[in-house]
């Protein structure tokens, strides 16, 4: 998952340069990585990497910038002392009661919409049987996975989900910019610089005011 991760960085991070620019126009690339397993040896379920010397006191550059989200790592706490981060992993990690969700929505005006949106979507009878078609194939796939593949999961789910993702926040977060979600609350959930967000939004082509 790490070279994956990075080989993405990588194809992004040379998409910000057009032909014929100086490297000085290289632009800061994020990428963020939500994982329904855990993969890295750590507690916490978010994680950054950067590119640090050897004792971690410089850092070479801030153009490179690798975020871990490990849905699994998780845990239920009181909704009152949850960080904006905290709700959305919640809420997408299907941790909360209907109650909870209600009172998270209630908070988070970006949750409130993708809760209404999800609300929708499954009250539609036909995408609602395409959803619940690829479920049971990403659970049967999942079932036939041994630990020692389990690092192709996150490939061969990511194909099965939305809009052809490849490394899940990521895409989450562009999906939302295309939805008309505000470039300031896609920063609250992602943790990340308002400007981050538009250079993300640029490198994939999404208009934003």
């Amino acid at each position: 998952m790490g070279q994956r991760s990075l080989y993405y960085w990588a194809k992004l991070y040379q998409s910000t340069l057009r032909r014929g620019e100086d490297y000085a126009h290289l632009r800061r690339t994020i990428s963020i990585n939500l994982l329904g397993y855990t993969y890295l040896p750590l507690k916490g379920f978010h994680h950054m990497y950067g590119l640090y010397d050897e004792t971690g006191e410089h850092r070479l550059t801030e153009d490179l910038e690798i975020h871990f989200l490990e849905l699994p790592k998780v845990t239920r706490t009181d909704i009152r002392q949850m960080r904006t981060l905290d709700k959305w992993m919640a809420f997408i990690g299907n941790k909360l009661s209907n109650e909870e969700m209600e009172e998270i929505a209630m908070s988070e005006a970006a949750i409130n919409m993708a809760w209404d949106r999800i609300e929708t979507f499954m009250r539609d009878a036909g995408r609602r049987r395409k959803y619940e078609q690829r479920e049971k194939y990403e659970h049967d796939y999942v079932s036939d996975m041994n630990g020692s593949r389990r690092e192709g999961l996150a490939e061969g789910l990511a194909k099965g989900r939305a809009e052809g993702r490849h490394d899940g926040i990521t895409h989450v977060a562009i999906n939302m910019l295309r939805a008309g979600t505000p470039i300031s609350t896609v920063a609250q959930m992602t943790e990340l610089t308002e400007n981050a967000v538009r250079q993300m939004a640029e490198a994939h082509g999404v208009q934003v005011p």
